[in-house]
């Protein structure tokens, strides 16, 4: 039998074509790395801004509920207080003879993870917003200061120890420099310029209190510096601020217990004639 030829065709594979070579994938990486260098401290900038802003947008929510709560009870600013009218333990009856603008402890547990204690408070009916009272750039939890791990501390914020406290300042007690303690609205000459919340130090944050002594030179508690080195504040007026610390007493070590001004004083000027006359 015939056999009719086969024809075959053979087709030629392209080369494979050449992977990097190793100072190629180099200059890859080296220049990812620039662009990184480029974009990261502006993409830091950026969410250190964003947070600064909500920051500013939950004081102006606590001053809004603060107003009004003055406003329902004839012009009477919600109480304040300090360790002495402490409440740390949530009540199954509600029933809280020294109840405050904000109830609970940010140094021990169980309050400071514990939401209850600043819902049965007397200011929260009049914010009912719980992110207002912690800062976003707040990273405190159960386990440390600056966070890894654990539960979320639930606030931040501590009120001026001025502003209507059911027992004073000790410090206040007595002598021949007293202090004004507000207790109306109509008892804050300068609205613009009195502070009400401010967002108090991991380390220091206890009780809902703030103290700043304006007849002393040194902190009793200490503002936080979540913002670049600055701090988020509320003032009577329902205006929010961040303000910029030069004081390295405050900047040089963020969670410090106590600190001594270290700027002779000038940071510590500035807080003073804002917190009370």
């Amino acid at each position: 039998m015939n056999r009719r030829p086969t024809l075959v065709i053979a087709v030629a594979r392209p080369a494979s074509p050449p992977g990097f070579t190793l100072i190629e994938l180099l200059v890859v990486i080296a220049i990812i790395a620039i662009l990184a260098g480029m974009l990261l401290p502006g993409l830091a900038k950026a969410k250190a801004k964003g947070q600064a802003v909500a920051c500013m947008n939950n004081n102006k929510q606590l001053m809004l509920g603060w107003n009004l709560y003055a406003g329902e009870f004839n012009d009477r600013l919600v109480r304040s207080a300090g360790l002495d009218s402490l409440i740390s333990v949530v009540s199954p009856t509600k029933n809280y003879p020294l109840n405050q603008w904000c109830m609970g402890t940010m140094a021990s547990p169980p309050s400071w993870t514990n939401t209850a204690l600043i819902q049965d408070s007397l200011l929260y009916p009049f914010v009912n917003n719980l992110p207002v009272y912690k800062c976003p750039a707040d990273f405190k939890t159960s386990k440390g200061l600056r966070g890894g791990g654990g539960t979320p501390t639930v606030r931040s914020m501590a009120m001026n120890c001025w502003m209507n406290p059911i027992n004073v300042w000790a410090a206040d007690a007595g002598g021949d420099r007293p202090v004004r303690n507000f207790r109306k609205t109509s008892d804050i000459l300068r609205t613009t310029d009195t502070w009400v919340t401010l967002e108090e130090n991991p380390a220091s944050i206890n009780d809902g209190w703030f103290v700043l002594d304006p007849r002393n030179s040194s902190w009793v508690d200490v503002p936080a510096t979540y913002h670049s080195g600055a701090t988020g504040f509320a003032f009577a007026d329902g205006h929010s601020q961040i303000k910029k610390w030069h004081d390295p007493g405050l900047i040089a070590n963020p969670y410090a217990m106590a600190t001594t001004p270290r700027d002779k004083g000038v940071d510590f000027r500035w807080l003073a004639e804002r917190t009370t006359y």
